[in-house]
């Protein structure tokens, strides 16, 4: 890893979603040192600690459970190296509340058995004050209970309706939770008169949730779905299900995968000739653009952000400003938004601690609830209303030639229109 330059550092801490009372409070909660994780990755996913200042022996431990094996293996890379970079800005800012910040990495292989084992050994062995992850929705759902029992405050980062509605009170989001963007697509498809969908899915609890919750929308709005086909993870032809699909005659096709599925399916979808509008169930990051080519065209989702491949693409402030520490510090641009995801939730923490001016578990859960307005990388969180989700708007992207476009305002432009000719 990049030594951060006081340039690079000088830009970090203009962010403005963590500027406010850098450093504030008390000396911290001391606590036990957290043992380095075995199997943690690449250098990139290690564990990332700062000791200057340190002369206590205190730390704060953040476990960070993640997908580092496996098909959701670099996307689970990326998030672990948005969590590190955050972990090191925040260290050099002087901690939580003067206490450094130590980022304890396991590979929980997308798996909820693993998640299992390593939730107890976090708390067990490593003694952690706080929980990152998992980007897998599968996985929090297995280990969300635990944390919960635990008393530790723990920020998920997939995006399955179902973990959050399970009432653990010391579990938050600080990312999309879907239930609020599948209503947003039925309501959108409704005002484009679409009234038929066929619906792909996969069988995670991430994708077979959205879809779930879709399929539940859109019948509340009237919208008939001709067909629901499913996948398994790994699965690389879709003839059959896209067969079925087409062969359904919908207006348009809801799509529920991971993203590794997304650019196989796409260009399946589009070479057996469907070539109407397609609605995904979360963003479309730049490497499905790149492996689908022209089938990604005229794909829509409604999400928090992007995934950019250039810095200068981006255009919120605080988005350019996070893209550029994260070029400066690795050389290559995120590779999937859990990156954003993990770097928001490392604010949220931050944000947390200097609310409550205590590094405490307690303190730290009931500030998360008292956090508003805070801008993050998917726009301004608020946790106040008790349901511990702190992001409630969306954006509309549709994609043209390779490029994530406002689809309202591709919609005002009469493409729709020309699409349907």
């Amino acid at each position: 890893m990049k030594k951060t330059s006081s340039k690079i550092l000088a830009l970090g801490l203009s962010l403005t979603m963590f500027l406010t009372a850098c450093g504030a409070g008390g000396a911290g909660t001391k606590t036990t040192e957290a043992t380095t994780a075995a199997g943690a990755g690449s250098s990139a996913a290690a564990e990332t600690t700062a000791a200057a200042g340190n002369t206590s022996g205190e730390t704060f431990v953040i476990g960070n459970p993640q997908p580092l094996t496996g098909v959701n293996a670099q996307v689970g890379e990326s998030a672990n190296m948005a969590a590190a970079l955050a972990v090191k800005v925040i260290n050099e800012a002087g901690g939580f509340n003067g206490v450094p910040v130590k980022l304890v990495n396991y590979d929980d292989q997308g798996s909820p058995e693993e998640a299992v084992k390593i939730a107890n050994k976090m708390i067990q062995v490593d003694k952690v004050n706080a929980i990152l992850g998992s980007l897998t929705s599968s996985n929090v759902l297995a280990a969300g209970g635990i944390y919960n029992e635990a008393k530790i405050p723990t920020i998920g980062t997939g995006n399955s309706p179902t973990w959050m509605a399970q009432g653990w009170e010391y579990v938050f989001r600080a990312g999309l939770n879907t239930a609020l963007s599948m209503p947003h697509i039925a309501e959108k498809m409704v005002e484009l008169d679409i009234k038929s969908i066929a619906v792909f899915r996969g069988l995670d609890d991430a994708a077979k949730s959205s879809a779930e919750a879709f399929v539940k929308e859109a019948e509340k709005v009237g919208i008939q779905v001709t067909t629901i086909e499913s996948y398994t993870e790994g699965d690389t032809d879709f003839s059959g299900q896209v067969a079925k699909m087409i062969n359904s005659k919908p207006d348009a096709v809801f799509c529920s995968t991971n993203g590794p599925t997304q650019a196989i399916f796409a260009k399946q979808l589009r070479q057996l000739g469907y070539n109407n509008l397609c609605f995904n169930r979360e963003g479309i990051p730049v490497d499905t653009l790149n492996v689908a080519g022209e089938a990604a065209n005229n794909w829509v989702f409604s999400y928090p952000y992007v995934v950019y491949s250039d810095v200068e693409e981006a255009t919120d402030p605080e988005m350019k400003e996070f893209l550029q520490l994260y070029v400066d510090e690795y050389g290559v641009m995120p590779f999937h938004d859990c990156a954003y995801r993990s770097w928001d939730a490392m604010m949220v923490f931050w944000e947390a601690t200097k609310i409550a001016g205590s590094n405490d578990s307690d303190a730290i859960k009931d500030a998360i609830s008292k956090i508003k307005d805070f801008k993050s990388l998917g726009g301004m969180l608020d946790f106040t209303d008790g349901t511990r989700e702190g992001l409630h708007t969306l954006n509309d992207y549709i994609i043209s030639d390779g490029k994530y476009l406002d689809f309202n305002k591709w919609l005002e432009e009469g493409n729709y229109e020309k699409l349907a000719k």
